[in-house]
């Protein structure tokens, strides 16, 4: 495919998801509070307490794992005490082709010292085959599902919505670092804030209290894929 038939595909293609999601997100903005200048994102409370509802990711099987019973779904207030990546992706963007590989080293490197990553595709559920290749051509162990609207609108960026968007959160569910895109520079801020959440860990444990408020409010905001 010349690159000018891929801009073609990639502009129409981009221009049909915003038309179909443009209602659910304005939906959310005018339902949802925004954050205020204090607020920190946090992942949801077990419990269910705090502002940060639950949310629910439908995963997709994965062979390469280790688990060989993965859940189908995965509540994202199973991962607080847990240091997180969420690493959101579209399966046909050539720049989300050349950051998997480091996201990939990223988990190699660390999952033994407690780092856990999701990946989160922006396609839409129908595109299951270009996905599972993505996950393969990229040798994908960890898990990965769709990304839903809400997981977009509490912790995607509001004012870029650019893909690969990569957001990190320390033990505490707290977000911690957000960035987008890939370059050397992102690959080293991205290591050294794993590397101090784990330390985190490791020197004094997770710091989870049940019964504290989450202060996520979210942002609504469209992806842009590419």
């Amino acid at each position: 495919m010349s690159e000018k038939s891929f801009r073609m595909g990639f502009n129409s293609s981009l221009a049909l998801r915003r038309l179909v999601l443009s209602p659910i997100v304005a939906l959310l903005v005018m339902v949802a509070p925004r954050l205020g200048a204090q607020d920190i994102p946090e992942l949801p409370m077990p419990d269910g307490s705090g502002d940060t509802p639950e949310m629910i990711v439908k995963l997709l099987p994965n062979n390469l794992g280790p688990v060989v019973n993965q859940p189908k779904a995965l509540k994202l207030s199973s991962l607080r005490g847990k240091v997180v990546l969420l690493d959101m992706f579209w399966s046909k963007c050539p720049h989300c082709e050349e950051h998997a590989p480091h996201i990939v080293e990223f988990y190699n490197q660390y999952k033994n010292r407690g780092l856990n990553i999701i990946g989160l595709a922006t396609d839409p559920e129908t595109e299951l085959a270009s996905v599972r290749q993505f996950m393969a051509k990229a040798k994908i162990s960890y898990p990965v599902g769709f990304l839903t609207t809400i997981v977009r609108a509490y912790y995607g960026d509001s004012h870029d919505s650019g893909v690969p968007q990569m957001v990190l959160f320390g033990s505490d569910g707290k977000m911690v670092i957000r960035r987008i895109g890939w370059n050397e520079q992102v690959s080293k801020e991205m290591k050294q804030a794993i590397e101090e959440q784990l330390s985190k860990v490791s020197s004094s444990g997770p710091t989870i209290k049940p019964g504290s408020k989450a202060t996520a409010k979210p942002v609504a905001s469209k992806m842009k894929q590419g």
